[in-house]
């Protein structure tokens, strides 16, 4: 099935509709994970039509397989679901749009594909949208902090009084990779409420500014596991002597999970540092 003919996915199509539902999922879900074992294999137009099944676990997954398909195509059939009435499903297709968003923060989009993915993460971020759908759009919407009306969408999502939308508008801080952002972001790293302090040890590393090295150190002793690996990942991508120093005292830690963590930072750290991308503390020093 994979990398299968117009014709052939045609006279799929034509049977699908009398599979079994259940099936029909065993289908979705086997095929997207294929295509994660094997990244030889090609299911995306295959996945591009299934996005039209009246099941919504059968798009879900149809939007899950198409995780590494970049064609200006695919964004529009992205943006088409966005747009949809399936609050659960919009809110997937626009979470897969923010790769397209980072493409166009890169330059590496076409520009009319590229307003088209910015219209529809800035009309779907409006306050007047179901939740699920406005913290999915704020949070892609961040990749495109270089837009005019993106820092108000995220000061107005970090304003609500929804813990949730809060943390959306930290994550869209940390995508904007803006040091703007970096005093919000460590008054978030002190934060009551785990999730947020979650989202923004990520921003912080996402921001690459020495100046969170500090909270992000404290943060590694955090009561939440998910906060303290995101510190140490993000010390990892910040770098400098107490980054480093930091990380080297977690390798020691007696903490199997921080310690794998910290080693893998460390590797980040290293690389970064690195042209040659050696990691300088495999080097024997004698």
């Amino acid at each position: 099935m994979s990398a299968m003919p117009r014709q052939k996915i045609d006279d799929f199509m034509a049977t699908w509709p009398t599979t079994p539902l259940n099936e029909r999922r065993r289908v979705a879900r086997a095929l997207v994970q294929l295509g994660e074992e094997n990244v030889e294999l090609d299911y995306n137009d295959l996945f591009l039509r299934l996005l039209d099944d009246p099941d919504t676990e059968v798009r879900t997954q149809a939007i899950e397989g198409l995780w590494e398909d970049e064609r200006p195509s695919t964004a529009d059939a992205l943006i088409r679901v966005a747009r949809s009435t399936d609050e659960a499903i919009r809110s997937i297709a626009l979470k897969a749009l923010g790769r397209f968003a980072y493409r166009a923060a890169l330059g590496e989009l076409d520009p009319a594909v590229a307003a088209r993915v910015r219209d529809v993460l800035v009309e779907s971020s409006a306050a007047s949208m179901p939740l699920a759908v406005r913290r999915r759009a704020v949070e892609a919407v961040g990749y495109l902090g270089a837009s005019e009306a993106v820092p108000d969408i995220i000061r107005e999502a970090h304003r609500s009084e929804n813990p949730g939308l809060r943390a959306s508008a930290v994550r869209a801080m940390g995508f904007a990779s803006d040091v703007v952002w970096l005093n919000t972001v460590l008054r978030e790293m002190e934060s009551e409420d785990p999730e947020m302090r979650f989202e923004a040890a990520q921003a912080a590393g996402q921001i690459e500014d020495e100046r969170a090295v500090p909270l992000l150190i404290r943060l590694t002793r955090d009561d939440d596991q998910e906060v303290r690996l995101a510190a140490v990942t993000s010390l990892g991508a910040i770098g400098g002597p107490a980054a480093r120093e930091a990380l080297t005292r977690l390798l020691r830690s007696g903490d199997e999970v921080l310690s794998e963590a910290a080693d893998a930072a460390l590797d980040e750290l290293d690389v970064g540092t690195d042209t040659l991308g050696v990691r300088v503390r495999d080097i024997n020093p004698n």
